[in-house]
């Protein structure tokens, strides 16, 4: 379990219909055999989030995370953002891109599941401890902002004045770094079409946090982490006056204040 006191097997069981750990991994193969004509050469490691399950696996030789649905209502919105990574990447974003089957297809639907192999992007979590790091990140999510911005198709509810889309969930779980940059952007689920500066207030906050025991952000790490934004993407004295008004709100969302 990802981040849920749950039992595991039962988990698998109630959300997926897999009786245990061996039936996924099975399951796993035939898809990627019939859907991408690879072989399954092991599994490492598998992971219930929510709905979602995630497979570390090694395929034809090279490793891949599988990221599985259950979930149908929200089928078509995860195309959707399969499609905008994949487009990101193409901007040389750092970015997992869904690997399309011989088809063309991101994402397969087989018996319920949803289901996109992406690349095992190499790197650790974003260490908020390390200024060069949040300088980093700070960088990044102005990069990413910029690109989100310039996407020519909308996902989920048009944009209204002032808004764009942005990532939603852009924090230490999400972000991988190694040998003095970001490598990796994760988990576009939460992308939507808000203000840029609240998501970069949410950022600011939780820029820290993973899994458990979340807790906001240092002062000097969210001052850090905005300088660093702020020079790929300045703001005006109205945005960072908007800003400090958002990170307060999440602070006091968080009951941190």
């Amino acid at each position: 379990m990802l981040w849920e006191p749950v039992d595991p097997v039962a988990a698998l069981a109630a959300r997926f219909g897999f009786t245990d750990a061996g039936h996924a991994v099975s399951e796993l193969a035939t898809v990627v055999r019939e859907a991408w004509g690879g072989r399954l050469d092991r599994c490492d490691r598998l992971v219930i989030s929510a709905s979602n399950l995630l497979a570390w696996l090694t395929v034809d030789g090279r490793p891949v995370v599988a990221k599985c649905s259950a979930d149908r209502a929200r089928f078509s919105r995860l195309a959707e953002v399969d499609d905008l990574v994949a487009w990101l990447h193409s901007r040389d974003v750092p970015v997992a891109a869904p690997s399309p089957a011989p088809d063309g297809r991101l994402r397969v639907e087989r018996e319920g599941f949803s289901i996109a192999l992406h690349p095992l992007v190499r790197g650790r979590l974003l260490d908020v401890d390390d200024a060069g790091q949040v300088e980093a990140a700070g960088r990044a999510l102005a990069t990413l902002h910029e690109e989100l911005a310039a996407y020519p198709r909308p996902i989920g509810e048009e944009a209204r004045p002032g808004e764009q889309l942005v990532h939603g969930d852009f924090r230490s779980a999400n972000v991988l770094y190694d040998a003095g940059r970001i490598t990796g952007i994760l988990d576009f689920d939460e992308v939507g079409s808000r203000s840029r500066i609240a998501d970069l207030a949410k950022a600011a906050v939780l820029l820290g946090t993973r899994y458990h025991d979340w807790a906001p952000t240092s002062p000097e790490t969210r001052t850090r982490f905005v300088a660093a934004y702020a020079e790929e993407a300045p703001l005006t004295e109205a945005q960072q006056d908007e800003l400090d008004r958002a990170i307060a709100a999440v602070l006091n969302h968080f009951g941190w204040t």
